[in-house]
């Protein structure tokens, strides 16, 4: 094929050399040089004058590896390479496209200069130039130019830059930058400009938040992302607020391989200019599954003070935290049985005395429910833990505590299973309570105890009672179901507990320090609907659970009163309704103890959820032995105060295809306080959207500030995330206590 391309060059020249008027040339001029192979088609070949000029017209395209240049006309010159382009040119530098109105190109070498010229990198990026210079597969050293990811002739937004770099397949950054809308430069100047083109990691600063609110003053928060390896990577901010000081932020995440990932992060703020103090907030969050069944898990935070949280963050979930968990976890799993070591670490927010209760450490070995070895149809299942308690204030200790229980299921010939059980607790303290006292400063109870180990024993024995029954119900394609399943599942639980050394015990954790005497008999029906949808042959039908209803009541025959009637209902008939909701009824005549009730509804261009929790009593923790928690009725000695009652909602339209409606807020029913209300509106284009919110707050209660309004926008540059968003706050009226 060498020796056919060398003949048909020789011949072609000749030819042109002979007649230098027009040549009608049908096969490819090939040229070998040292970057490659380089082919030139064209309609016509001319040859002017003795100093190698090849003068190609008509739907000229040249090819150079990746690299193709296409133009009505190309002049080159064969001995030095030089190529320039006119007329249609367009020229595809890999997966990228260039147009200008004259190209420069070197056939030999790649480099080249486009004049006016515009590139475009999949999938929507455009950097055009007054001269664009290829200094390299797929980047441009650019003059004037001006990068965008809008279509239209005069962008809607773009970034025009002195000078600049653009490499389309990885950044575009340059000096002397502005920006605008249209016609118009809205920040006519600022001196450094990075954006990532198809990467979504990419060094550089983003853009910074400015704003203003009543506590702060105005304030600016600069950020800085850096792209430390494919596996590392961080973002680091610097903050300065008018009214308070200095500070910043940093957060480094990490992947050590498929097993081992994680993240550091914490922010920090200088008052420098209110009172010295230096406060601030982290976590530490490390996964890894050091071999199967076998892993390792931290998850640790602090905070420097109780209200950091609630002055600094502006999720109301962070902002109403009560307390900073720290969990260290290291798991073993087996076929049957699960061993968990933790250190629980943590800091009470809602409390100036060091009342927390630390596990340093707590070991639990749980087991699955098995056969018994050489007692066939038996089944037995241990749970055991050892925890070492520590605290300033109250008391701590160590706590062991062993609990087996062994059980035999007893099918009642098909129409149900009575699953008789007895088991043991042993639960060993090391420390004996005397008394309570209420400290002087106020607060909680704290507990007075003595050095002397205690051990609880208890005897548990009962049983479980369960059954089904179910029928199918043709639909025939009513609804989009071919059939519904509809089961009946009643159950009844009886547990009897007795033992020694029930009081005096150190009340640690409720579960299993607070475990009265009893004598429970608790029974329960549960309504099970399940749908078909209506498949044909070649397809699969699909199983829906469309509703569940569980109804329960129990008595206690220890108290000698009957507990609460507790209802949980699940609906989700179709993908446009989802409802979940539970209720706790006293029918010994003291009413509605406890309901939630959560609902969605997504209909096309609306989404809506309404979420109720209310509870009339203090929350109380349930035996162990409840199986369905609203049953249980802890009596007159809980005082009512009607410690919850709270409606939370949010709303979504979708107005227009441009336009979008966002409503969310928190009502605090029991003080008809709105707690934190957000409005906001979507306007989406195809290369940009803008989002404006406006955020409500009530007083907080616990800190005395008055409400801290916020009026928030943001604007979104396709390809680019959030490049420009700022905060402005207004000092609202009080409106009430704040919900903790």
């Amino acid at each position: 094929m060498t020796r056919v391309r060398a003949s048909i060059l020789l011949f072609m020249s000749a030819v042109l050399a002979a007649c230098p008027a027009v040549a009608q040339a049908q096969a490819p001029v090939t040229v070998q040089t040292a970057g490659g192979e380089v082919t030139i088609v064209a309609d016509r070949f001319e040859q002017a004058g003795p100093d190698n000029l090849l003068v190609a017209t008509g739907n000229v395209e040249v090819t150079r590896g990746s690299a193709r240049l296409l133009a009505d006309r190309i002049e080159i010159n064969r001995a030095t390479g030089d190529a320039t382009a006119y007329g249609r040119v367009i020229f595809y530098d890999g997966d990228d496209r260039l147009t200008g109105q004259r190209i420069d190109y070197n056939i030999k070498t790649g480099t080249g200069v486009v004049y006016q010229g515009e590139a475009h990198a999949p999938p929507y990026y455009r950097v055009l130039g007054e001269r664009m210079e290829r200094i390299g597969d797929s980047v441009y050293s650019v003059r004037r130019g001006v990068f965008t990811t809008c279509e239209d002739d005069v962008p809607t937004w773009s970034f025009h830059l002195g000078s600049a770099t653009a490499d389309m397949e990885d950044l575009v950054y340059g000096t002397n930058a502005s920006f605008w809308v249209k016609g118009l430069p809205v920040i006519p100047f600022f001196p450094f400009f990075a954006a990532a083109i198809r990467r979504d990691r990419q060094s550089g600063f983003l853009a910074p938040q400015l704003g203003s609110s009543s506590r702060k003053g105005l304030f600016a928060e600069i950020p800085f992302y850096w792209v430390i390896s494919d596996s590392q990577d961080a973002t680091l901010r610097f903050d300065t607020f008018q009214k308070l000081g200095f500070g910043g932020a940093a957060e480094y995440r990490y992947v050590l391989s498929q097993e081992q990932r994680g993240a550091l992060a914490g922010t920090f703020i200088d008052e420098n200019f209110k009172n010295g103090a230096v406060r601030g907030y982290g976590s530490v969050k490390h996964e890894w599954q050091i071999a199967p069944g076998l892993a390792l898990r931290a998850d640790l935070s602090g905070v420097s003070d109780d209200l950091v949280l609630r002055e600094y963050t502006s999720e109301l979930k962070q902002r109403s935290a009560q307390r900073a968990e720290s969990n260290f976890f290291l798991t073993k799993t087996w076929t049957n049985w699960n061993f968990v070591s933790r250190v629980f670490w943590y800091q009470d927010l809602t409390v100036a005395r060091p009342v927390e209760l630390q596990r340093v450490p707590e070991l639990t070995l749980q087991g699955m429910r098995q056969s018994l070895p050489g007692l066939p149809g038996f089944l037995y299942q241990v749970d055991t833990s050892a925890v070492n308690f520590l605290r300033d204030v109250g008391s701590e200790g160590v706590r062991l505590d062993l609990h087996p229980v062994l059980s035999r299921p007893i099918p009642l010939a098909g129409y149900m299973t009575v699953t008789p059980f007895v088991g043991g607790r042993a639960t060993a303290y090391s420390k004996t309570v005397t008394g309570t006292h209420i400290p002087l400063a106020g607060g909680p109870a704290v507990e007075d105890t003595k050095d002397d180990p205690r051990v609880r024993e208890l005897l548990e024995f009962g049983a479980d009672g369960e059954s089904r029954a179910s029928r199918v119900y043709a639909l025939d394609g009513w609804g989009g179901l071919s059939a519904m399943l509809h089961s009946i599942e009643p159950r009844v639980h009886y547990i009897r507990i007795v033992g020694n050394n029930f009081y005096s015990l150190p009340l640690w954790t409720d579960q299993i320090d607070r475990i009265p005497e009893a004598n429970w008999f608790e029974y329960s029906v549960t309504n099970r609907f399940r749908g078909k949808t209506v498949s044909s042959d070649s397809a699969e039908a699909a199983r829906l659970d469309l509703a569940r209803l569980v109804l329960a009541h129990a008595y206690d025959f220890e108290a000698r009163r009957f507990g609460n009637l507790a209802g949980d209902l699940t609906l989700q008939p179709s993908t446009m309704l989802s409802l979940h909701a539970d209720a706790s009824y006293n029918v010994e005549g003291d009413g509605l103890q406890a309901y939630t009730a959560d609902t969605t509804v997504t209909v096309p261009r609306v989404t809506a959820n309404v979420g109720l929790r209310y509870n009339r009593q203090q929350p109380v923790s349930n035996p162990y032995f409840v199986q369905v928690p609203g049953t249980f009725n802890p009596g007159a000695g809980v005082p009512e105060a009607s410690s919850i009652h709270f409606l939370q909602g949010a709303l979504t339209v979708e107005v227009w295809r441009n336009l979008t409606l966002k409503v969310n807020t928190n009502w605090d029913l029991r003080t008809d306080t709105f707690v934190e209300s957000r409005f906001g509106l979507d306007f989406k284009f195809d290369c940009w959207a803008l989002s404006v919110a406006f955020v409500k707050r009530s007083r907080d209660i616990a800190t005395g500030q008055t409400a801290d309004d916020e009026l928030r926008f943001s604007l979104h540059l396709l390809g680019l995330g959030n490049v420009l968003s700022t905060k402005t706050g207004t000092s609202g009226l009080d409106s009430g206590p704040r919900y903790k």
